[in-house]
Parts: structure tokens; C-alpha cells; sequence
């Protein structure tokens, strides 16, 4: 089943890296023991996502050690999962100042400004993070600005790099999205769609289960006018999006995007009534989700 996270859109499965993959330089240089206490409870906590208290433990190392690089950083990955944006912005900035972490924060700082959408900000920091070391992972969510601020060749030239140097279905997913969307501003240059259509190829010759890259190649075939590959797609997608959601055993409310791309892929092979059972799924999901959020405790 490992093929399933392909079913995911790209945005969804570039997930953040754990807390713990940083370098610990301030133990090697004989940080205050009681300092590195908290970091470590800090880290244990933000892995938990019981990030209120890890912001409390990492603050408590900072105030040991307030020149403590590495529970800065850690504190601003805290205050983001938050979306205490403009508090993760100040810890990167710290973090920066310190000279350590440099590839790390300025990317988080980056994934903050995004946040806020202040999109120059976010393209400048990844750029900075991509000078002091080239990442396709880094390079791929400055792509994504560049499409979102509408610089689709700046996009473009970032997915030639990650095709050239990480070839993947997912890179040649995301450079074939970017050309689709290149045509779709003018409907004129028929050359961007045949270069998206060649990369969704590529994306599902190397990702036979990529149940996104068949919806979107169908998409490409109705503009083609090509009916029979393209309802031949949009069936592929369904049956992949069909057995993955009957054979899912971990947590229910995963499947809201399986169900919500499903119901795409139905909505598209003008099966209306068999979209709007999804949708209707997908909402019960949800609700199921906001009520087990609920604090009964304390209404009652």
C-alpha cells in the first residue's frame, strides 16, 4: 500500500521534517545541563504536538541559555504548528542571528512568510536557504510561490532542476501541473499542453497508482478533445481512489481527501450523483472530527 501516498497532492505530502534531525552544536560545546533538560522535554513535547507546553519547556532553555540556537528553532516550529506565525518569524530571525541552522530557519522563516502571505518575503528565503544548500524538497515549495504569484516560468525553471537532479513522479506531476496551468492562462500555446500531458505520462509510467496524475491527464485529453483517453483516466483515477479507500485501516478521517478527489474524478465522468455521495461523506467526516473536538467537560 505504500503507492497510496500518491493519491495525496503534492502540497499535502510535502510534510515537515521532525524536530529531531537537527544537530545539537550547543551540546558539543558544553551547554548548562538544566537548559538541555527542557530542550529535550521541549522535543519530546513538539513531537507529541502538545506544542503549548513545548514552547513553555524551549522558553525555560532560552531563559538558561538565551543564546541557545537550537530551542529558537525548535520554538518557532512550535509557534507555526500554532499558526503563531509572526512569533516563529522572531524565533527563525533569532535563530539566523545566532549563525546556526541557517539552511533550516531560513526556510521555516519562509513556510511562515507563506503562511501570511507575504510571498516576497517566502521566495527570498527560500532562495537564501537554497544558496547555502540545494534541497529539491526547498526548491519545490518555491516553485509552488511562483505559481501562486503567477511566475509560472520562474516555477517552470525550479521543476527543469528537480526533473534533471530528482527525477520522480512527483517532480514530473508538478512540472506537468505547472505547464497545464501555463495553458490554461491563454488556451492559445497547445505546445504547454502537450509538454503536460508528456510529464503526467512520465508521472504515471514511474507511479502507476498516482490516482491525481490520471485525473489531471484526463483534464489535459478533454482540452485535447480526446474523449476516450480521457474518460479512460478519470475511471483509473476513481478505480485507485476506490480500492485505496476500501482497503484503509488507519484513521478514518484520513480519507476526506481520498473521498474529496474521488468525488473530482466523478464529478468530471459526469457521474454527479456518485460526486455528490462523496461530498456528502466528506462533510460527515468533518463533523465527526469538530464533535470529537469538543470539550463536553466544560459545556456541561
Amino acid at each position: 500500500m505504500r503507492a497510496l501516498i500518491f493519491i495525496m497532492t503534492p502540497i499535502l505530502i510535502l510534510t515537515f521534517i521532525l524536530a529531531s534531525r537537527f544537530v545539537s552544536w550547543e551540546k558539543l560545546k558544553g551547554v548548562d545541563k538544566n537548559a538541555h533538560k527542557h530542550l529535550s522535554a521541549g522535543t519530546k513535547l513538539l513531537r507529541e504536538g502538545k506544542n503549548y507546553k513545548a514552547i513553555t519547556a524551549f522558553t525555560q532553555a532560552i531563559e538558561i541559555e538565551p543564546k541557545y540556537a537550537e530551542a529558537y528553532i525548535k520554538r518557532g516550529i512550535a509557534y507555526y504548528y500554532l499558526a503563531h506565525y509572526k512569533e516563529a518569524i522572531d524565533d527563525y530571525t533569532h535563530t539566523l542571528s545566532l549563525k546556526q541552522y541557517i539552511a533550516d530557519a531560513y526556510v521555516r522563516r519562509a513556510d511562515a512568510y507563506r503562511a501570511l502571505n507575504d510571498f516576497s518575503n517566502a521566495i527570498n528565503d527560500y532562495t537564501a536557504s537554497l544558496n547555502q544548500r540545494k534541497n529539491a524538497f526547498v526548491m519545490s515549495k518555491r516553485a509552488e510561490v511562483y505559481l501562486e504569484t503567477g511566475k509560472i516560468n520562474k516555477a517552470l525553471e525550479d521543476y527543469d532542476y528537480i526533473v534533471k537532479h530528482r527525477p520522480s513522479a512527483i517532480a514530473y506531476y508538478d512540472r506537468g501541473s505547472a505547464y497545464y496551468e501555463k495553458y490554461l492562462l491563454s488556451k492559445e500555446n497547445d505546445a504547454d499542453l502537450k509538454l503536460a500531458l508528456a510529464d503526467f505520462n512520465k508521472s504515471i509510467e514511474r507511479q502507476p497508482l498516482f490516482a491525481i496524475a490520471f485525473i489531471r491527464r484526463g483534464n489535459v485529453h478533454a482540452y485535447m478533445d480526446q474523449p476516450k483517453p480521457k474518460e479512460s483516466d478519470y475511471a483509473q483515477a476513481i478505480d485507485i481512489l476506490t480500492d485505496a479507500i476500501n482497503n484503509w485501516k488507519d484513521n478514518k478521517h484520513q480519507l476526506i481527501t481520498f473521498f474529496l478527489w474521488r468525488a473530482t474524478a466523478y464529478a468530471k465522468n459526469n457521474n454527479t450523483d456518485k460526486a455528490k455521495e462523496d461530498i456528502e461523506k466528506t462533510y460527515g467526516l468533518i463533523g465527526e472530527i469538530i464533535l470529537n473536538k469538543i470539550n463536553f467537560s466544560a459545556i456541561l
